[in-house]
């Protein structure tokens, strides 16, 4: 399966604002299956952006994922890749580049961040 970014911004998005909880089973993200938001949450968790439980299951190729929270890391990442305008504008530079990992995905927002401050800082109005 391939890693999709978009979901992985909407399911940090959806934990985010989730308080009591859920689990794999009960997200439902429209535009993506069952199995692309288990296999996401189940790389999500192994690369430290959300904490949570993880229970196999038998009959099901993934795991059942429990988030519980974002982690630090999780956080960073959202916090990059919030503003839809920034988002919009890496994503044409993931595609113009042929595909990105993550960790050059989250230095091209954080470049596109730090660009908007200094902007500001400058007196200009970032993003126009």
């Amino acid at each position: 399966m391939i890693r999709n970014l978009d979901l992985v911004r909407k399911i940090l998005l959806e934990i985010e604002s989730e308080s009591g909880g859920f689990s794999s089973k009960s997200l439902e993200l429209e535009g993506f299956s069952k199995d692309e938001i288990e296999y996401h949450l189940t790389i999500m968790l192994e690369a430290g952006l959300i904490q949570g439980a993880s229970h196999n299951r038998s009959g099901h190729y993934y795991p059942l994922i429990i988030p519980s929270r974002l982690t630090w890391a999780g956080h960073d990442f959202l916090d990059a890749c919030r503003d839809e305008g920034r988002w919009k504008e890496a994503k044409e530079i993931f595609i113009k580049a042929g595909g990105v990992t993550f960790d050059v995905a989250k230095e091209v927002l954080v470049r596109l961040m730090l660009s908007g401050i200094s902007q500001y800082l400058s007196g200009g109005v970032p993003g126009g």
